[in-house]
């Protein structure tokens, strides 16, 4: 029996491994599957933080609905949708900025994850049959002979496979062939993988009791684009309570995005979080006065991957957890018609993920089943 180790365990990472065992199943692929991923949980873009006050609340920090593009995935849309892991998400409770109003396209079809875990929770269904490993962070790996490759954690632990697949973000993976057994020349004439681009933003959520319930019902809106005329610092709201239920009452919990060029300005400044969760924090109080003190705070980095000791600290004196993740790709790999890459023809190394095709749903899920299709034909199975 062979072993496949797929590293990253964001929704590609999560439908690789879902669609594997499937082929196990049905005696397609003759291989264990094992994910390991860098930080302490699962999801990646569709990652859900809970606040330290209140364990039981979870908000999407990430991706906020799911639009579907194609009808190619339906058959893993209708699985999650079995499972209560999807619900449509009616395009009218999205409020678009004059922009996005002016753009405004024909496809309206969305879905949420009606889940306490939110859009993580699609993530952790399709691990759950998955050993999953946390914390553990790839350092290198060693081509032992032409169908055994080891792959060594930063941690020490190490794993002999078959097949490695790296579905996590680019930059994140760049270091680990630099430090592996790769042709060095090759990483730097590919240029592509080098450019491909995240971008940057601070994603906030805020804690609220049931006082305002009234006055966020007078909004009209879930979801609410912010136009540059409206603030320079935020361009995205969405009541992640409301999203998920629209009868919720119980808390009230606030998702605000901002924009890029903030993003790009505070990112790594560790030691202005105090200042930049202040200025998030006027700029909210002017496009919604109503609002109160809240009742605890999530400061959210969306970036490109660093070393996951650098990932989770604390704000001193707001007290608000900051973390920082990676983003969506804004310049993806120069090829747009390429899902997933190879990497060793001769042996079973892959890459696969958002840096290909693009950060949207249905775009990780071309690239996980194109690097299916090529490891089934790898085993010699039918196609997928």
């Amino acid at each position: 029996m062979g072993k496949t180790l797929i590293v990253g365990a964001g929704i590609t990472g999560a439908v690789t491994a879902h669609l594997l065992q499937e082929a196990k199943r049905a005696s397609r692929i003759a291989s264990d599957v094992i994910v390991w991923e860098k930080n302490n949980i699962v999801g990646g873009r569709m990652m859900a933080r809970s606040f330290r006050k209140n364990r039981q609340v979870h908000v999407d920090m990430g991706a906020q609905y799911l639009t579907r593009f194609t009808h190619t995935n339906d058959d893993i849309r209708e699985l999650l949708v079995q499972a209560n892991k999807l619900a449509p998400f009616d395009d009218s409770r999205i409020l678009p900025d004059a922009k996005r109003l002016h753009e405004s396209s024909a496809i309206k079809d969305h879905t949420v994850s009606p889940d306490s875990h939110g859009l993580r929770s699609i993530v952790e269904y399709l691990l759950k049959d998955t050993p999953t490993r946390l914390s553990k962070e790839v350092d290198r790996y060693e081509i032992l002979n032409k169908n055994e490759i080891k792959v060594i954690a930063t941690d020490g632990d190490e794993v002999v496979v078959n097949d490695l697949v790296f579905t996590c973000p680019i930059p994140a993976v760049l270091p680990i062939l630099r430090a592996s057994d790769y042709d060095k020349a090759r990483i730097e004439e590919n240029t592509s993988l080098s450019d491909v681009k995240y971008s940057k933003r601070f994603a906030i959520a805020f804690l609220f009791d049931k006082s305002i319930a009234a006055q966020v019902k007078q909004l009209g809106w879930t979801a609410k684009y912010v136009s540059a005329d409206e603030d320079s610092i935020i361009r995205y709201l969405c009541w992640d309570n409301l999203k998920k239920d629209a009868t919720s009452e119980d808390h009230f919990t606030l998702l605000v995005h901002t924009g890029v060029p903030f993003g790009e300005q505070y990112i790594d400044r560790k030691d202005q979080d105090e200042e930049v969760l202040a200025t998030v924090r006027a700029s909210l109080k002017k496009l919604l006065p109503f609002l109160p003190s809240e009742e605890d705070t999530i400061v959210h980095r969306w970036r490109y991957p660093t070393r996951c000791s650098e990932n989770r600290r604390t704000c001193k004196s707001t007290k608000a957890l900051v973390i920082r993740r990676h983003s969506q790709v804004v310049k993806p790999h120069d090829d747009p018609l390429v899902p997933s890459l190879v990497l060793n023809s001769s042996l079973n190394i892959y890459l696969a993920g958002d840096a290909f095709l693009g950060s949207t749903f249905d775009k990780c899920l071309l690239s996980a089943k194109s690097v299916v299709e090529m490891l089934s034909q790898r085993h010699g199975a039918s196609s997928l």
